[in-house]
């Protein structure tokens, strides 16, 4: 049965974020844009998705304003209200311009709960209108370093008073779903493509796309490349970044280390079909490890690559045979890692990337995402 969505996210369609990355002095973060995107599209294979897209710019953007506009996209209507920077615009006219353009008979509201003017305004509508809001939780806002204290406590005041959830983990449910509501748990989405985009690199090369800050390994790869001492071969490096000075300071002179910035979903996905292996250098950390799961390095699996990742319990509950695995988020391991898949034979290449890919389809492709969606969630929400 086809039903009606409304869903209030940061996230929009591929060609528009393609040109919201062009005005960006420091780009945001992909992984958001990326998980909802392919979130909203899995829905929309049987379903009519209202996306009610809040675009987010400040200072490091070129403009001051952005116009609102309309993307059709199959089943799904992408809606952009109208931004700017003014706080008062923000504050006071924004839920009267989502009013006028969105679908009241929806069945269901899904929002983003790591964004409190998208959580407050889902809340006004449920409260308008009568719709049960399911909260999708990609990490702890515990995790978020640049979020305040009160920001924090009330943002989590409100989302765990929702209807249902879509969660990576145990230990967002359990952080999230307090009142034991229908829930389900995905490892994240991905879709197979048939065609990518033409090689942007010559010749052979390691990939990593993703956050380029410290914490999350980027130093330690860029070391663990350069202990590989081979000029035959390149680093290629992507993603939004906060720490330019230490990402530059790192890669020195090593002209055989090549940083492209944040680039759209599509250029992503070739620069990691065409890699020798992408790697997900994030080191264990316990805090983070709970409460989010590395879905790029599922990603890589999807789209017909060798994959290294550091140790990871989550990952390996699924995918312990799918992946080169590194000991460690330390140079030598990863150096190691990247050995052993210089190592590889043309055959045990093509048999690992197979694997992979059939085993992160299995779980995480639009259509089973949205299988599960509608037999374990909206069969239970839509009943009530």
């Amino acid at each position: 049965m086809k039903n009606k969505f409304i869903y209030f996210t940061t996230a929009m369609d591929n060609n528009s974020f393609k040109e919201y990355l062009e005005n960006w002095k420091v780009a945001p973060n992909l992984s958001n844009q990326n998980f909802h995107n392919k979130l909203i599209r899995s829905l929309a294979l049987t379903h009519d998705v209202d996306v009610i897209s809040v675009r987010s710019i400040n200072k490091l953007f070129k403009y001051k304003k952005l116009e609102a506009k309309i993307v059709k996209e199959g089943n799904i209507y992408w809606k952009y209200p109208q931004v700017s920077r003014s706080r008062l615009d923000k504050k006071f006219k924004l839920f009267k311009r989502i009013k006028k353009i969105s679908m009241h008979d929806s069945e269901l509201i899904f929002v983003d709960v790591l964004n409190m003017t998208l959580l407050k305004t889902a809340l006004k509508y449920k409260e308008k209108y009568g719709m049960k809001i399911v909260g999708v939780c990609t990490d702890s806002p515990y995790n978020i370093s640049f979020l305040k204290k009160r920001y924090v406590k009330r943002l989590m005041e409100l989302s765990q008073t929702l209807d249902a959830y879509i969660v990576l983990t145990d230990k967002l449910n359990d952080l999230y779903n307090i009142q034991h509501r229908p829930c389900i748990k995905i490892d994240g989405i991905n879709e197979a493509l048939k065609e990518y985009e033409p090689r942007k690199v010559e010749g052979s090369y390691f990939y990593f796309g993703g956050s380029l800050m410290e914490k999350y390994g980027v130093l330690n790869l860029i070391e663990a490349f350069k202990k590989l001492e081979r000029n035959d071969l390149k680093l290629v490096l992507c993603g939004h970044h906060l720490e330019k000075n230490k990402l530059y300071e790192a890669i020195n002179d090593s002209s055989n280390i090549i940083y492209y910035g944040p680039l759209s979903y599509l250029d992503n996905a070739s620069l990691i079909h065409h890699s020798l292996a992408a790697i997900n250098p994030r080191p264990i950390n316990e805090k983070i490890d709970l409460y989010s799961v590395p879905s790029k390095t599922l990603e890589y699996l999807a789209n017909e690559t060798i994959a290294i990742s550091v140790d990871n319990p989550i990952l390996k509950e699924h995918y312990e045979p799918c992946f080169v695995w590194s000991k460690t988020g330390d140079p030598d391991d990863l150096c190691e890692a990247m050995k052993k898949v210089l190592s590889f034979s043309r055959v045990d290449r093509e048999m690992l990337i197979i694997l992979g890919k059939n085993k992160a389809m299995q779980y995480t492709s639009l259509e089973s995402i949205n299988h599960q969606i509608d037999n374990e969630l909206l069969s239970k929400l839509l009943l009530d």
